[in-house]
């Protein structure tokens, strides 16, 4: 093994670096086919990538059923995440949902391999670079977005980091190509490329690169926002009720955020949104606040996410913060670079040690780990006990039936032209399922309506798992 580290010339640093990656993307790819395997994700989010992902595979480009209802209608109604058509053709190789979760996963993996390419580059330091790594595969916010489903603007964080690497390194055709793969996760992250093409003007003096990914950026961001997700929907873009004390707008919503910034500064000092902030700032012992200038580039997400009334907006525990984190760990490098210029007597490794004490600390306190405070191993410890029996029945359904299920059902079923999430489609749907585990009351009354519903007979029950079938 030393003789082929030796033959590729990787020092120790990299090759821990290379085996933390590898420990991470093993590990997160188990526990994300365990939560699948188990019914642990569900037709939201998982459920909705895999069947627009399914649906472009077989010619029906870019479609799902309305999540909200029963029609088939565009993903570009909800979210501009093209980056599904681009790894459609993967399913060629595994179709499979799974297939969504393994690529989230070695995609993030790499983030800490830039997040330690960037900070060498800057502060000259492997070790302190290493570290630096280690704390993004440790880091809470990085590991339940991990875990939650498959979401494309999760991909976002690696290649946001990749983008500025790059620019470090003046390779702009690979800038280029990562901040339109970043863009194609999701509409918003077109602002944060609107951003950096001014940073390539005024910092990088790339001004002719600068200007053209600020104008493009500008110009794609006003079209999705404004023009095809409205006319795809039927109306404003969705969000917007996320806001409703600011507008029914975006542009109503982003004046009046502005015109009254006292309402602004009242929300964003919320107890709710002041813990967010903890939860992203801590595990880097707050450092970031030294290197605000990169912040700028998390601000239109950070905003997005504190003044939403939307609670998973301002919480770790899912995709929001995936435009956010690549900014933390950039702002917390820069940090570094600031305070060793103005006080060159502190080592590097005091930093290391400081910075990787508050990551496992929040890491114990807050994270998903199996040695955390509160783990996030549900998948590994509590089993389906009847995964075989509903795996066998789900597998021999045909994809030319229609099925409303319940919510932990629905990645299961995705690969189908028409799966609805039970109320909606009953009445419509060839089946209706149920899989009553820490069921709602909403889902029970559902349930005992449905047994009583004489367009629908029960075929099979095998416990807490109930199929229907339409008269």
């Amino acid at each position: 093994m030393a003789k082929i580290f030796k033959k590729i010339k990787l020092n120790w640093q990299e090759t821990a670096l290379c085996i933390s990656a590898i420990v991470y993307a093993v590990y997160f790819s188990v526990a994300s086919f365990l939560r699948y395997d188990n019914y642990y994700t569900g037709r939201f989010d998982l459920g909705n990538m895999t069947q627009t992902v399914w649906n472009s595979v077989h010619g029906n480009i870019f479609m799902l059923t309305d999540p909200n209802g029963t029609r088939e209608i565009s993903r570009l109604a909800f979210h501009a995440d093209f980056i599904l058509i681009l790894l459609s053709p993967l399913y060629f190789l595994w179709e499979d949902p799974r297939m969504l979760l393994l690529i989230q996963t070695v995609v993030l993996s790499f983030g800490g391999v830039f997040v330690y390419l960037i900070s060498k580059h800057v502060l000259k330091n492997k070790t302190l670079s290493l570290v630096l790594a280690l704390c993004f595969f440790l880091n809470p916010a990085v590991n339940f977005t991990n875990l939650f489903d498959f979401h494309p603007v999760t991909l976002a964080t690696t290649f946001l980091l990749a983008a500025f690497y790059f620019i470090f390194k003046s390779k702009y055709k690979f800038t280029l190509i990562f901040l339109i793969l970043a863009g194609i996760t999701k509409e918003q992250v077109w602002i944060i490329n609107a951003l950096i093409g001014l940073y390539l003007v005024f910092i990088s003096k790339q001004k002719a690169l600068g200007v053209f990914i600020f104008s493009l950026s500008s110009l794609i961001f006003y079209i999705l926002i404004w023009i095809a997700i409205p006319k795809n929907l039927g109306g404003e873009h969705f969000a917007v009720e996320f806001y409703s004390d600011y507008g029914s707008s975006p542009g109503e919503v982003i004046k009046n955020v502005f015109l009254h910034p006292i309402q602004s500064i009242q929300t964003l000092l919320l107890p709710d949104r002041i813990g967010y902030l903890k939860q992203l700032f801590l595990p880097v012992g707050y450092l970031s606040l030294f290197g605000l200038p990169f912040m700028i580039f998390a601000s239109p997400d950070l905003g997005i996410n504190l003044l939403s009334d939307f609670p998973p907006m301002h919480q770790i525990y899912y995709q929001y913060s995936s435009t956010v984190t690549p900014f933390i760990f950039l702002s917390t490098i820069f940090a570094i670079k600031f305070i060793k210029s103005r006080i060159p007597e502190i080592p590097y490794i005091a930093f290391a040690i400081v910075i990787f004490l508050f990551t496992l600390v929040s890491a114990y306190t807050f994270g998903p780990l199996p040695f955390a405070k509160k783990p996030n191993i549900d998948m590994f410890i509590k089993p389906l006990a009847i995964r075989s029996e509903v795996d066998e029945y789900i597998n021999m359904l045909p994809d030319s039936e229609s099925v409303s299920a319940t919510n932990n059902l629905g990645s299961h079923l995705s690969h189908r032209r028409n799966i609805y999430v039970v109320p909606l489609g009953i009445g419509k749907a060839d089946r209706v399922m149920f899989l009553m585990r820490n069921s709602n009351d909403k889902e029970k009354q559902i349930l005992m309506e449905i047994e009583m519903d004489k367009r629908y007979y029960l075929i099979r029950q095998i416990e807490n798992f109930y199929v229907f079938k339409k008269m």
